[in-house]
């Protein structure tokens, strides 16, 4: 009796044991004890730190894990959600693998994608690998690097001529352009403060002007503005003048181009020889008619009677 007693107890305690391992191993994987789960499965071209265990999150909250990741091909992972979410996941639905932390830690999460039909158990769900900002930053530094490597070249290029002007003597030429700079620095300093009170004088006497000037201007608003209404009539005027000057230069062009081309009285004078001739020889008959009347008067006047005369 008490032999099947003692088998009685280790039966339970296998019993409870199994029980106990069964449990420890549901939770182990996510796997509600006193509820339904829902699996689905889903495929990625990589899945760098994903491992079974890794937490599934939706909208923030974790409602599974990682149940399985295997190989489906070269270039295919197959991974297996053992999922919590009773509401289930809606069709159109994606697994996102994405960093979790700063230290290279992954996490899956599901993008709802709001459908009321829903994934059955075992069935598939689009899977994306994030590759998240720190990828980016390395792709970024990847295309970078050529334009640094150039850069720091150059850099390299310039401190080695740098270098060879300082050893061939530089350095006692930039010693005594710093000592002539610095020289010159001190007298600008020391004409300054010998200068000071003058240059304080000098705008002293400048902010006075500038308020004599704003304190004329302010009286003398309506004069200025009369001022600037006769120079703007002026400069009208002027205008006027002006176009009027313009047709007398044309007018004097005309005359001028009729002269030269002999129009006229005055163009025939100055292009006909002949008449200048006749000229000059009239005014030298005529001087010699008035030189002879001055010196015989009898001759001219014999022809003459005396009572025509009176």
């Amino acid at each position: 009796m008490k032999n099947i007693q003692n088998e009685i107890k280790i039966g339970l305690t296998i019993v409870i044991a199994l029980l106990i391992a069964i449990i420890g191993f549901r939770l182990m994987q996510d796997v509600p004890i006193f509820r339904p789960s829902l699996q689905l499965y889903t495929v990625f071209d990589r899945v760098d730190g994903v491992s079974v265990g890794t937490s599934v999150y939706l909208s923030g909250v974790k409602i599974g894990s990682v149940n399985r990741v295997e190989l489906a091909g070269p270039d295919s992972v197959r991974v297996v959600l053992n999922l919590s979410y009773i509401d289930g996941i809606p069709v159109g639905s994606r697994a996102y693998i994405e960093s979790a932390d700063l230290i290279g830690g992954k996490r899956v999460r599901i993008h709802h994608s709001g459908q009321d039909e829903m994934l059955p158990d075992g069935g598939y769900i689009e899977g994306v690998y994030d590759h998240g900002p720190f990828a980016e930053l390395q792709s970024f530094a990847e295309d970078v690097k050529p334009g640094i490597q150039r850069s720091t070249g150059n850099l390299a290029d310039v401190l080695s001529q740098i270098d060879e002007i300082l050893k061939d003597g530089g350095k006692e030429d930039l010693r005594g352009t710093i000592a002539t700079l610095s020289s010159s620095s001190r007298q600008i300093d020391r004409l300054l403060q010998e200068r000071s009170a003058d240059l304080e004088e000098s705008i002293i006497s400048l902010k006075h002007i500038m308020q004599n000037l704003d304190t004329l201007s302010t009286g003398r608003q309506s004069q200025l503005d009369e001022i600037l209404e006769n120079l703007e009539t002026t400069s009208q005027e002027l205008g006027v003048m002006s176009q009027e000057l313009g047709g007398v230069s044309s007018e004097l062009h005309v005359m001028m181009q009729q002269i030269n081309s002999g129009e006229g009285t005055l163009g025939r004078l100055i292009q006909d020889p002949s008449l200048y001739e006749n000229l000059d020889t009239l005014a030298v008959n005529l001087k010699n008619i008035s030189r002879r009347i001055e010196d015989e008067p009898g001759h001219f006047l014999k022809h003459m009677r005396l009572i025509e005369i009176f």
